[in-house]
C-alpha cells in the first residue's frame, strides 16, 4: 500500500509488480476461488461441445483402405452449441469477476482473503455484474464493428466498471460512468496497463492451454488450469489499476478504501 494511509500513484511497472506480489502472497485462496467455479462449469461446457454436440465421424472402407468421414453439425445443433458455451462463459465470468475481485481487493489491504465471504458477496452481486458486462460488450461490440478504434477507446473507458461495483457498490450505468469519468485523462495509462497484462495472461494460458491437442477432456484439464492460474492476476491488475486512478484524482487513503469495502459489504 506504500507509507502510511495513503494509496500511492503507480505507474505500468508498479501495478504489475503490485499485482504479482499480492498474488504471491494470497495465491492459495484466490486460486481457490477461481476453481470453485472454472472447474465445474468449464467441464459441462467441453463435455456438451465435445461429446453431446459433437459432429459424428464414421469410418469407411474404400477401394484404397479407410478413411474418415466427419458429418457436419446441423444449423440448430450449431447454434445450441454456441448459446450453450455463451451462457456457461457469463456465469462464469460474472461469479468468478464479483468474487476474485472482492477478495482481490481486500488482498490489497493486506487483509486475509476469506474464500466463503467472497463468494457469499460475489453470488449476491451476480445479477449486477452480468447486467454491467453486458451493458460494456454491447457497446465496446459496437464500437469494434465501427473500425477498431472506438472499441479500443470504450473498452479502455469501461475498463475498471467491475471494480467500481466491488468496491463503491456502483450498480449498472452508475458503475460505468464512474469508470468513464476515472479514465479521463488517463486513457495511455489505462490502455498500456490493459495491453501488457492482456499479453502476459494471454502467452501463459496459450502455452499451458497448448498441451490440450485435440481432446475434449485435456481441453477442459489444461484450460482449466490456465484460467485458474491467470484470472487472479487479471482481477488484480484491475483492481491496482482502479485504486491508482482513485489515487490520483482524488487521493484515495487505505481507510477510505477499507470504508468503502465496508459499506458495500452485504451486511450494510
Amino acid at each position: 500500500m506504500g507509507g502510511g494511509d495513503a494509496i500511492p500513484q503507480r505507474g505500468l511497472d508498479d501495478i504489475l509488480s503490485a499485482a504479482f506480489a499480492i498474488y504471491r502472497a494470497n495465491a492459495g485462496k484466490l486460486i481457490v476461488i477461481v476453481a470453485v467455479v472454472v472447474i465445474p462449469l468449464s467441464f459441462i461446457s467441453h463435455f456438451l461441445t465435445g461429446v453431446v454436440f459433437a459432429a459424428t465421424k464414421t469410418t469407411v472402407q474404400g477401394p484404397l483402405g479407410s478413411y474418415t468421414t466427419v458429418a457436419p453439425r446441423s444449423f440448430a445443433t450449431v447454434i445450441a452449441v454456441w448459446l450453450t458455451g455463451l451462457l456457461i462463459t457469463i456465469i462464469i465470468s460474472a461469479i468468478m469477476q464479483a468474487a476474485l475481485m472482492r477478495g482481490a481487493a481486500l488482498a490489497t489491504l493486506g487483509e486475509a482473503v476469506d474464500v466463503e465471504a467472497s463468494y457469499k458477496w460475489g453470488l449476491g452481486k451476480l445479477g449486477s455484474v452480468i447486467l454491467i458486462s453486458i451493458l460494456v460488450c454491447i457497446m465496446v461490440g459496437i464500437g469494434f464493428i465501427l473500425l477498431i478504434i472506438p472499441g479500443v477507446f470504450l473498452l479502455t473507458r469501461f475498463f475498471v466498471a467491475i471494480p467500481a461495483l466491488v468496491v463503491e457498490n456502483h450498480q449498472g450505468a452508475e458503475a460505468i460512468s464512474r469508470s468513464w469519468n476515472l479514465t479521463k485523462g488517463h486513457f495511455w495509462h489505462v490502455l498500456g496497463t490493459i495491453v501488457v497484462a492482456g499479453l502476459i495472461t494471454g502467452v501463459v494460458g496459450g502455452i499451458i492451454g497448448a498441451f490440450a491437442g485435440s481432446s475434449w477432456f485435456l481441453g477442459w484439464v489444461f484450460g482449466s488450469i490456465a484460467q485458474i492460474l491467470v484470472a487472479p492476476f487479471s482481477a488484480l491488475v484491475s483492481i491496482v489499476l482502479y485504486l491508482d486512478l482513485c489515487a490520483r484524482t482524488e487521493g484515495l487513503t487505505a481507510t477510505k478504501l477499507r470504508t468503502a469495502l465496508k459499506e458495500a459489504s452485504p451486511s450494510s
